[in-house]
């Protein structure tokens, strides 16, 4: 409502009023009561105040359009004003589609394969499905964004204040039902008409996770923790949640790797291996998703190698065989003792009895003159029904039991999944072998090479790199092969970079195939190389300002350190800032050991390298690694070589 001001007008211009015309009150001085007089058909002369034109306007005709002038709006909005509340978003966040209802287990996988974008998208609710926390997801199984359903139909970005002090929340999340999540507007400070705000929520703690891979959560704040576009700094975190991956699968029961393995097989690989086959995608959101979907590509055949393990494994505990290679889900079903079935009215034609429909269960199995089965069948009252034919029984539906007792009906269910244990192991099995990895995948990224990779092809690429050495590093540190990779407490920066140098060499040996010859004189060379750099910072004083590239971090204290290691026996700690005042001699052959032969030792335990065809002698060894750095003391390896002889290849041909 906007305020109206007029303009004064001569006294003389304006009707007079009888008093008549004014509200009549009386004032009641012991009560304080007001009463109000009015009158009914007292005047009938008001049509003839004012002029007679549709110009004139009020209860008189007293004023004119001209009388009035505009008046700011003043009126302002605040939840808190008289007759104000909250304000509802307009669309409520619940399940749109079937498939976004899922259980947290097996949104957690979908989570991890899309590379952890699913989790922007996920709201938790209080309803539980099938037994497991639900989780309702916007995501498309495919791609991992948020499908064209929620698009179009739900309000998608709620920005959050997060750890900006700046930031004020003003909106809040509820839960109407226990499938639903309301989003709900509530303005504090008052605002005029025009005036916008940006609407910021706060997802809390459980939120936090995601903040710290996009590079505001209070870590990335105060400690300096680097986002995931630092390649390192995701590599760490990815490989923790592997390891929470893999413990929480160790856990699995046979079902609930077959709802990962169907989910993978029904929902997810077709799409994924459509997109990352043709390529054919455009704009910066199809490129986004098309390296989700190389990414989740990989991931699923990595996810599947450690379902296949827990799944022979619960086999083997319950020494279940497996089903045969040819087995068929069309096969005729074979009729047992204690079997349930449906019988189609029977006994016909007796009219002893009346005919029964409905659900028995086989106590015994006979032949009748023309060797056909005949049936003796139990009733849920207890009684019998003797000489049935096979031909009026079938295997029972959930449909024929809605007139059975419960208790018959709970029974069928457990006879029934015991039933369908081999086709149900069989379909598991095949999921697996579905899910495997393609090495024809990089060739078709690396179709039409003539012209030169593509930006979006490198990038794919690039990424691919990191994803297979997330696995190799994995592999290495559950079998204690190496140590906090990449820790700049306990590796230098040459040091990883001769790591991350060597793990790329790894993967793109796995990924395209490379003679091993090559490969390991490859690997050679890049330490070599990083051996050589240190003995020029170590050994030329006019590169001491390199020294750097030697250091670590002592993160022992509030402040970090750097700091290198010196040759000196009493003190081989010395501060970089003390090192630069006061250079002494550095530890050579402790770098050359700790920080090259141990740092590619470790990798190069990955595969299984042969022996040379000329000399018998093997590819690769330790001590051969020791002679391309230039170590003359080789001794040091000593008690290294006695914890490694029984180390095995780790990677299959």
């Amino acid at each position: 409502k906007a305020s109206i001001t007029w303009k004064k007008k001569d006294p003389a211009d304006i009707p007079s009023m009888s008093q008549t015309r004014k509200p009549l009150e009386a004032i009641f001085s012991f009560s304080g009561a007001t009463v109000t007089l009015a009158g009914s058909n007292i005047h009938t002369d008001e049509p003839h105040y004012g002029p007679e034109n549709d110009d004139c306007v009020g209860l008189y005709r007293e004023f004119t359009l001209n009388d009035f002038v505009d008046a700011d709006d003043n009126i302002t909005f605040s939840s808190k004003h008289l007759g104000c509340a909250l304000i509802e978003l307009e669309s409520r966040y619940a399940p749109l589609l079937p498939t976004d209802r899922k259980t947290d287990q097996l949104f957690s996988v979908k989570d991890f394969i899309f590379s952890y974008e699913p989790s922007s998208w996920r709201y938790d609710v209080a309803e539980e499905l099938n037994g497991y926390p639900q989780v309702v997801d916007f995501t498309d199984d495919t791609t991992g964004a948020p499908h064209d359903v929620a698009r179009a139909h739900m309000s998608m970005y709620v920005n959050e204040v997060g750890h900006d002090m700046d930031l004020v929340q003003n909106v809040s999340a509820c839960s109407p039902t226990p499938r639903a999540v309301a989003y709900y507007i509530h303005i504090d400070k008052p605002m005029s008409k025009g005036e916008t705000v940006e609407l910021l929520s706060n997802y809390k703690e459980h939120y936090e996770a995601m903040r710290e891979r996009r590079g505001y959560g209070k870590a990335n704040l105060l400690d300096g923790v680097k986002s995931d576009d630092h390649d390192i700094t995701r590599l760490q975190r990815n490989l923790k949640d592997r390891f929470l991956i893999e413990e929480s699968i160790l856990q699995f029961t046979d079902d609930e790797i077959r709802q990962v393995i169907d989910f993978f097989t029904t929902r997810v690989w077709d799409g994924v291996q459509a997109a990352t086959s043709s390529f054919e995608v455009s704009g910066e959101e199809g490129h986004s998703n098309l390296l989700r979907q190389c990414i989740a590509r990989r991931r699923m055949h990595w996810l599947s190698k450690i379902l296949r393990a827990r799944f022979l494994e619960l086999l083997r505990r319950r020494r279940s065989k497996l089903p045969p290679l040819d087995y068929s889900d069309n096969e005729d079903c074979t009729f047992q003792p204690g079997m349930f079935v449906f019988v189609h009215e029977w006994p016909k034609d007796d009219p002893r009895r009346t005919a029964y429909t409905g659900i028995a269960t086989i106590t015994s199995i006979s032949k009748d003159k023309w060797n056909r089965n005949v049936f003796e069948l139990s009733l849920s009252d207890g009684k019998l029904i003797e000489s049935v034919p096979e031909a009026v029984v079938t295997i029972p539906t959930h449909e024929d039991f809605k007139d059975a007792p419960k208790r018959t009906h709970s029974n069928w269910m457990k006879w029934k999944k015991q039933a369908d244990l081999p086709r149900m192991r069989l379909k598991v099995l095949k999921g697996f072998d579905t899910i495997q990895w393609d090495p024809s995948f990089v060739w078709n990224i690396l179709a039409g090479l003539g012209s030169g990779l593509s930006e979006m092809q490198t990038t794919i690429l690039q990424s691919m790199r990191w994803e297979l050495s997330e696995e190799l590093l994995f592999l290495l540190m559950k079998n204690k092969r190496l140590s906090h990779p990449f820790d700049e407490q306990i590796w230098c920066p040459i040091s990883m970079s001769l790591m991350t140098k060597c793990l790329h060499l790894i993967a793109d040996f796995l990924l395209m195939g490379r003679d091993k010859k090559i490969l390991c004189k490859a690997f050679m060379g890049l330490a070599r190389d990083a051996a050589n750099t240190m003995k020029d910072i170590i050994n030329e004083s006019e590169n001491a300002s390199l020294v750097g590239n030697l250091a670590f971090v002592d993160k022992s204290n509030e402040q970090n350190v750097a700091y290198v290691t010196a040759e000196s026996v009493d003190v081989n700690k010395l501060a970089l800032e003390d090192y630069m005042n006061k250079p002494q001699p550095l530890d050579l052959d402790w770098y050359l050991v700790h920080q090259v032969i141990l740092a590619v030792h470790p990798l190069a335990s990955l595969i299984d390298w042969g022996s040379s065809a000329g000399t018998g002698n093997p590819l690769y060894s330790i001590h051969k690694t020791s002679t391309y750095v230039g170590l003359e003391d080789s001794s040091y390896l000593n008690f290294y070589t006695l914890k490694d002889k029984d180390w095995h290849p780790l990677l299959c041909d």
